[in-house]
């Protein structure tokens, strides 16, 4: 199946909720990346915008996958990811109410500076999206069910597949 992916790196999440993820360097020996951290007491959000394909497969599935790291690495600890979708079509009052969709527990590493990429899906049809939208989004941190990891969570990209026909 085809699909179109639409990534989000962190300096592109806008920092426009009362509790914005911080955009901050993270530094290894060689490489340097800038990511949003997140708050393992508080959930805090990164906002971003796109349009749904013309082309979108509406009886498709989509996939969302984010790249993540622990500030320190932990044994079995696990992250919870929340995506919020607001989809809005010409004519339509853009400050709809958001829909989330959750990842569930996901682990994390627990190598410090080990990245975590983590994926979970939804059917279009549950998102109610439809081909042309333009879609406000929120991603935030929420506690995880089980074995939450103490301190911040960075993410460095997120990645949203659209089937596509």
């Amino acid at each position: 199946m085809a699909t179109a992916e639409i990534q989000f790196d962190a300096p592109s999440l806008q920092g426009l909720e009362t509790n914005a993820a911080p955009l901050l360097l993270v530094e290894g020996t060689n490489v340097k990346a800038l990511a949003r951290a997140l708050d393992d007491t508080t959930e805090e959000c990164a906002n971003f915008k796109f349009q749904v394909p013309q082309n979108m497969d509406g009886a498709g599935t989509v996939t969302f996958r984010v790249a993540c790291l622990p500030a320190t690495a932990a044994a079995s600890k696990n992250v919870a990811h929340t995506l919020g979708f607001a989809a809005v079509a010409d004519g339509e009052d853009f400050d709809g109410s958001y829909t989330d969709e959750d990842s569930g527990d996901k682990a994390v590493e627990d190598t410090q500076d080990e990245m975590s990429i983590h994926s979970w899906t939804e059917t279009v049809t549950n998102l109610g999206w439809v081909a042309g939208d333009l879609v406000f989004g929120r991603y935030s941190r929420p506690q995880a069910a089980s074995d939450n990891l103490s301190g911040d969570l960075y993410l460095l990209y997120l990645a949203i597949e659209i089937p596509v026909t």
